[in-house]
């Protein structure tokens, strides 16, 4: 497939664009504000602590604090907070890593797995609730679209310079 010349795309097609990008944030908006709404009122996990749970939940040996950053696409800090805040709660547990001793490794405690088990049921049944109008069809369809907008011809995200 030959990729497009932006340049040459009649006006419509750039308004197109606006409205998709408007469209993604939209459905962005209201999943999230509707997710972290009940994750926080029936569990008392936000989506960010939810997000660091789920990782956790997925790793039960643990992970360290940069790899749990690298999972989630944020930086040291923000996971050191959340783990922190997760530590006072008592569902994450943080110990010294045997292979490095200059970092360290967060794990789920019980409570947390328990907690963590329940969010995750809200959290799917929240979100059949949010796409529960589209059949199963029109559901892959619209994330293997999705999906297509993050890749470029190359494989890679554009950048600048492509």
């Amino acid at each position: 497939m030959m990729a497009r010349d932006p340049a040459s795309d009649p006006p419509d097609y750039r308004k197109d664009e606006t409205r998709l990008w408007l469209s993604v944030l939209d459905v962005y908006n209201f999943v999230y504000r509707e997710v972290n709404r009940q994750l926080k009122e029936q569990t008392g996990i936000s989506v960010s602590k939810f997000d660091v749970m789920a990782q956790l939940a997925r790793y039960p040996e643990g992970l360290s604090m940069g790899d749990l950053s690298t999972r989630l696409k944020v930086s040291n800090g923000n996971v050191s907070g959340l783990v922190n805040r997760l530590r006072k709660e008592e569902l994450v547990d943080k110990s010294m890593s045997a292979d490095d001793r200059r970092s360290f490794v967060a794990v789920l405690t019980p409570a947390g797995r328990q907690r963590f088990e329940e969010a995750a049921a809200l959290h799917a049944d929240v979100l059949a609730k949010c796409f529960g109008h589209l059949d199963s069809d029109r559901l892959g369809e619209t994330t293997a679209m999705l999906k297509s907008i993050i890749k470029s011809p190359s494989g890679k995200a554009p950048a600048d310079n492509d």
